[in-house]
């Protein structure tokens, strides 16, 4: 039994780990990209900004406004640092001939400089940015002995990510001494996992960001699969998405927006997030499934094949629908079901949907679960009310169309009430039997309310019957007057409950009777007064008891003087040293 428990928790957790948390919202998305508004305070940040919004919109247009305050801060270049001329070199190529700015030629003969075996690997892939941006020609296989050498002296996850992007930059470079000496995979394996949903690198943005930014990029430069496995590239996007809402630079929210934007424009794998977007209840004004899966940018991802696994229904297990494909809806960029094509009955279902891609590996969303209602439109009908005699078993019962009330009729507490009816399935055209279903009496007057439960019988026929010899002093409280008579019924798969007032009857009840009020009258009555007693005293001795006995008590002490005043003791030369004092005590 623990093993089969065991096992059940490991597909659980499995499950819940092959999941994508979350996408970007359009609420972050707004947040995020507010980080990369004009103007710009420095060159730094219209690099970011420009390098993101390239990315997001993979490769669309920059507006104009956009440009030109990028532009002001490239002009701002400090040509004598590597990392203010990478800035500037790689915006510029992205704003194009609209910045009327050059790249002086001491920047470019500094680049150059920097591809050396001296050179660290950040140094060495800005240097070849700046000059793939302005066009120039690299040696590649320079290039690569310059990042061995520099790997060699730090083979950090950082700079191993910034040999790879500088590698996926190369003309058809030799680049397998390269991987030999940087082994992708062992470079995941350090990642840190946690709760088997999110991968890192001891929980720091920018080294994770730039990892999948370069394994991303040599990918798409060498057209070959990526280095690190679809699972575990949706485990590093958890990690992104996880870390969306604590960004507080725009540095920081590129780390987050670019890599994302990578990820959801890679050829390589689909990171995908379904979820239920239409109502779970279903029904003939509302006949359809709708289903939303978009990628990490909450975009919508169309050449995806969505069909049902199976429904079932959830009182018998009966499956009424297996292997059916959902359709992609384009107007609402989500793929759709006609649910209600077969008109099933009411009740609830739970729904088991597959997600795939044709082309490519897709994570993050496999199998979907969830239930959903099928709800349906009720009549009442065969409705019979009357009374009957006490004694009788028989009763005069008159029909009534729904939704019409009665006619108005008498009872007293020689008769019963008695009405039955049938609930109507509008949609399966049968009888059914609805969880809820009572009779409400309202007085006229008082307010005061009494209901009762209506039962079926084996037919799906709801009978109700008041014996007024008992009710009438049990339920109405002796009560008599003019009683309106109410219809409820509800049910989760009932579209249209029912609240039907179907007539009025007058009640005669004993005179004698006390007159009740209704419960939201009687509760603000006046309640009983709460007398508190506390004990009682002890009974004391008669004063002169105690007088006595304090006289008693100090009688010995009166006595003792007298005998000192009539044996002649002069007690004037009495010093009160302590002894004294003892002793004298002592004789008391």
């Amino acid at each position: 039994m623990w093993f089969k428990g065991f096992l059940l928790l490991a597909f659980l957790h499995a499950t819940f780990a092959t999941e994508l948390s979350s996408v970007l919202a359009p609420t972050d998305i707004k947040r995020l990209m507010d980080f990369f508004k004009t103007p710009y305070p420095d060159l730094e940040t219209a690099y970011h900004s420009i390098k993101v919004l390239k990315q997001y919109t993979q490769g669309g247009a920059i507006g104009g406004d956009i440009k030109q305050a990028a532009c002001e801060q490239i002009k701002t270049c400090d040509t004598k640092s590597l990392c203010s001329v990478f800035y500037a070199a790689t915006t510029l190529a992205t704003v194009g001939t609209s910045c009327k700015y050059t790249i002086p030629k001491e920047a470019l003969a500094l680049a150059k400089s920097k591809i050396s075996e001296e050179s660290d690997t950040k140094s060495i892939y800005s240097a070849v940015t700046i000059l793939k941006s302005l066009g120039k020609q690299v040696d590649s296989d320079e290039v690569i002995g310059a990042l061995l050498s520099a790997v060699k002296n730090d083979n950090s996850v950082l700079s191993s990510s910034y040999a790879l992007l500088t590698a996926a930059q190369l003309d058809k470079p030799n680049l397998s001494a390269l991987l030999k000496s940087i082994d992708i995979e062992d470079m995941a394996a350090q990642a840190d996992e946690v709760d088997e949903r999110y991968l890192h690198f001891e929980n720091d943005l920018q080294t994770t960001s730039t990892f999948i930014s370069a394994v991303i990029a040599l990918s798409q430069a060498q057209k070959q699969q990526l280095g690190i496995t679809p699972d575990q590239t949706l485990l590093f996007t958890n990690f992104l998405m996880r870390a969306k809402s604590t960004v507080k630079t725009c540095k920081q929210a590129a780390n987050v927006v670019y890599p994302l934007s990578q990820i959801a424009a890679s050829s390589q794998v689909t990171v995908a997030k379904a979820q239920l977007v239409s109502s779970n209840a279903v029904s003939e004004d509302k006949p359809n499934l709708e289903v939303s899966v978009t990628n990490v940018l909450g975009q919508a991802i169309p050449k995806l094949t969505v069909k049902v696994d199976s429904v079932v229904r959830s009182t018998d297990n009966e499956v009424i629908m297996s292997n059916v494909p959902f359709q992609f809806d384009a107007a609402k960029n989500n793929y759709k079901l006609l649910f209600w094509k077969d008109k099933p009955a009411s009740g609830f279902y739970d729904v088991i949907l597959t997600v795939s891609s044709p082309s490519k590996p897709l994570v993050g969303v496999s199998d979907i679960e969830f239930r959903v209602k099928v709800t349906t439109k009720i009549a009442i009908t065969n409705v019979e009310l009357g009374t009957g005699e006490k004694e009788s078993s028989g009763a005069d019962l008159k029909t009534v169309n729904y939704p019409k009330p009665a006619e108005d009729f008498k009872a007293d507490q020689q008769q019963r009430i008695v009405m039955k009816f049938q609930v109507k399935d509008l949609n399966a055209g049968t009888a059914m039997k609805p969880h809820q279903a009572f009779v409400r009496f309202v007085h006229e007057r008082s307010g005061q309310e009494v209901i009762f439960v209506a039962e079926p019988d084996k037919t799906s026929t709801y009978k109700f019957e008041v014996d007024l010899a008992t009710a009438g002093a049990d339920q109405f409280n002796s009560v008599t007057g003019k009683y309106s008579m109410h219809l409820i019924v509800g049910d989760a798969a009932i579209s249209n409950p029912v609240f039907w007032n179907f007539g009025n009857v007058v009640i005669h009840l004993p005179e004698d009777s006390k007159k009740a009020k209704s419960p939201s009258q009687s509760q603000y009555d006046p309640k009983p007064e709460i007398h508190h007693v506390f004990r009682k005293a002890e009974a004391r001795p008669p004063v002169i008891i105690s007088q006595a006995f304090t006289i008693a008590c100090l009688a010995p002490i009166l006595l003792l003087f007298v005998l000192w005043m009539r044996a002649g003791a002069n007690l004037r030369n009495l010093r009160l040293a302590p002894k004294n004092i003892r002793d004298r005590k002592s004789v008391v």
